[in-house]
């Protein structure tokens, strides 16, 4: 969810919590700021921290056309949220020239979250259509990177590409990192291959018990390791732009040295995804449980008007709870404890923003 956070900390998150509320007791809600698309399933490697399953495309996966008419053309009916297409591996759809040509014909921007394999072979789509933000995974120093993804000169292409894509024209490039219990203490080993990039920032993510990674519960990082990376990061903030994302939680008052805008979750309420095969989720679960809807049964847009209550209206604990990353909050595994031992339980309050233009009923 990295590129959601800092798409919704772009706009400023921080409107939400009164303002939502109240609109949400008016039977109304605000558009969202972000909608990702997990375009495919599909993936040309195996990494054991995967939130789904991504291996083999789902076999009921959106066509091109259900791409264009049921999430990028409801995009526009939402006012022309970010769309940020995500895998599995997006690059790997033959298609996806096409549907980023119709985003950028209906002036809906779009984003990309991606290993950067194959960016290279796609630079005329970047150059003609350049995302407002890429993320792109650098997992570790070149052998623990290439290791932890299962296939050599997987490091170098996602740093041809953060490159690549600089070069596109894409105003902000993340090397996005997925911290796990083999990595988190070999972070001051990238950080010299983070610089040299170009990437304009470092986004940390946290490894979550779903899809394959729910298999895998020793790649989850120690409490010291959480405190051991925050600090590090904390550190660092002081010379490049390095952000925790939305698997920490929040850090309460001490949040503004961790990230460029107050935490707070976005699932369901400022944003959403749409699964491979239309399923629309809070975010990235994996558990169909949590699915409001399909696209191809009811228009997303409605959906969005009318779903996600257990996470708007405050009542439900645990999805209620907008301080932390319900995803790791519901497997028992909130980070926020670890990783800010000072944890502020009665935080200063978010500064007010302008609220967002328009509704959706």
């Amino acid at each position: 969810m990295g590129l959601l956070s800092r798409l919704l900390g772009r706009d400023g998150p921080g409107f939400w919590r009164a303002r939502s509320r109240w609109l949400h007791r008016l039977g109304y809600v605000d558009p969202p700021v972000a909608v990702q698309w997990i375009s495919t399933s599909r993936c040309d490697l195996a990494c054991s921290h995967c939130y789904s399953e991504a291996g083999r495309p789902s076999p009921d996966e959106l066509s091109t056309d259900e791409a264009c008419r049921l999430v990028v053309d409801e995009l526009v009916r939402l006012e022309c949220p970010t769309f940020v297409v995500a895998g599995g591996e997006a690059l790997l759809r033959r298609d996806l020239p096409a549907i980023i040509a119709h985003a950028h014909a209906r002036s809906v921007p779009w984003a990309l979250h991606s290993h950067g394999g194959r960016v290279a072979a796609l630079a005329t789509v970047f150059e003609r259509h350049p995302p407002v933000m890429a993320a792109i995974s650098l997992d570790g120093p070149r052998a623990l990177h290439d290791a932890f993804r299962g296939r050599g000169g997987s490091f170098d292409d996602a740093v041809r590409a953060i490159g690549a894509l600089r070069a596109s024209g894409c105003p902000e490039v993340v090397a996005g990192t997925t911290v796990t219990r083999d990595n988190a203490d070999h972070l001051v080993d990238l950080l010299p291959a983070v610089l040299d990039s170009g990437a304009h920032s470092w986004g940390l993510h946290l490894v979550t018990p779903e899809g394959r990674a729910g298999r895998h519960p020793e790649l989850r990082p120690t409490p010291d390791q959480l405190r051991r990376v925050a600090a590090l990061a904390r550190r660092l903030r002081g010379a490049m732009r390095v952000e925790l994302d939305n698997e920490w939680g929040s850090a309460g008052a001490d949040d503004c040295f961790y990230r460029d805008d107050p935490f707070v979750c976005g699932a369901g309420r400022i944003s959403c995804v749409v699964s491979a095969t239309g399923e629309v989720m809070p975010c990235t679960t994996t558990d169909s449980t949590e699915s409001e809807g399909n696209v191809r049964d009811r228009p997303l847009s409605d959906i969005w008007a009318t779903g996600f209550a257990r996470f708007r209206g405050g009542e439900d604990p645990l999805r209620g709870d907008d301080r932390d990353c319900w995803l790791q909050t519901r497997h028992g595994g909130s980070c926020r404890a670890a990783a800010f031992p000072a944890f502020d339980a009665n935080p200063l309050a978010i500064s007010p923003v302008s609220p967002a233009i328009g509704g959706v009923r």
